[in-house]
């Protein structure tokens, strides 16, 4: 039931969507691949802005958070009421982000599925018109080569079968990394674009429990992403097919272009912020 369920909403029209992009780009799944990225980044501007928009009225409330805790120092039940009260004011929700998390993982998981399938020649999700136009059908080959790599095979495989630093095996340690580094950067880069701003030391005769809960949460958040986000993609990389890899690192690039198309002043001053940050920490 639920399988039917996941395949009629995502796994299928996904599939269907990489077989008529794979045919229209001349039988070249890479392209193939990077169209759908592209397409998943348009339809994901909507969230991405109300994100953006999200994090803009958190930065304006700070000023009234800081009174608030001011106030209510010696109260926490009147201040998270208080603060309640001011993010419905605004119209401020906490756990927007969610709203753009929820469907990328949504998203890389029928995306794992459908490479899988298609890569086997498995395409029995089909639709008519769709095996129409391509002239495509389940059990057919799937050319698989792209740039450097054979998107069906992982560095994991690779380096099992010639070795962890042969020849054959260093393309797929490449993009590894490549992704890691992109991500890493492309979320240096969205948190300056946003104007967030990687906390100071906190002063140490400031009790845990006096900071804002929201902040804290925003904070560790924060630094959960920058560091463990694109670790653990870099390592996926490593493990699964290449297809996935080539995946991470177009999405990293069209984040940043997505960006420009929401507000190309504020991305253009957060590209700034992240150059000019780079250069203090090569000083130092």
């Amino acid at each position: 039931m639920l399988g039917d369920i996941w395949n009629t909403i995502f796994f299928n029209p996904l599939l269907n969507l990489m077989i008529l992009m794979y045919h229209f780009f001349g039988d070249n799944l890479g392209l193939a691949i990077l169209g759908i990225a592209t397409i998943v980044r348009l339809a994901m501007i909507p969230l991405v802005k109300k994100q953006t928009g999200m994090t803009k009225k958190m930065s304006s409330l700070k000023p009234e958070l800081d009174k608030l805790q001011k106030k209510y120092a010696n109260n926490k039940e009147k201040l998270a009421e208080e603060q309640v009260k001011l993010y419905k004011k605004v119209g401020y929700n906490p756990l927007g982000c969610i709203g753009t998390f929820i469907p990328q993982i949504i998203i890389l998981s029928a995306m794992i599925g459908v490479v899988r399938a298609v890569t086997g020649g498995n395409l029995e999700g089909l639709y008519s018109w769709v095996r129409d136009i391509t002239q495509m059908s389940n059990g057919i080959d799937i050319q698989t080569k792209f740039l450097f790599w054979d998107l069906t095979r992982s560095y994991k495989d690779i380096s099992a079968e010639f070795g962890k630093l042969s020849s054959q095996a260093i393309p797929y340690i490449a993009l590894s990394f490549l992704v890691g580094i992109t991500q890493y950067f492309t979320g240096m880069f969205t948190q300056k674009m946003q104007g967030i701003v990687t906390p100071e030391k906190k002063d140490k005769k400031k009790k845990k429990e006096d900071e804002d809960p929201t902040q804290q949460m925003q904070e560790g958040m924060q630094k959960s992403t920058k560091f463990l986000l694109p670790l653990m993609t870099a390592y996926f990389t490593i493990t699964v097919p290449s297809a996935l890899g080539w995946y991470w690192f177009i999405q990293s690039f069209l984040l940043v272009l997505q960006y420009f198309l929401l507000d190309f002043d504020k991305t253009k001053a957060g590209a700034q912020n992240m150059w000019n940050l780079l250069r203090k920490k090569k000083k130092k």
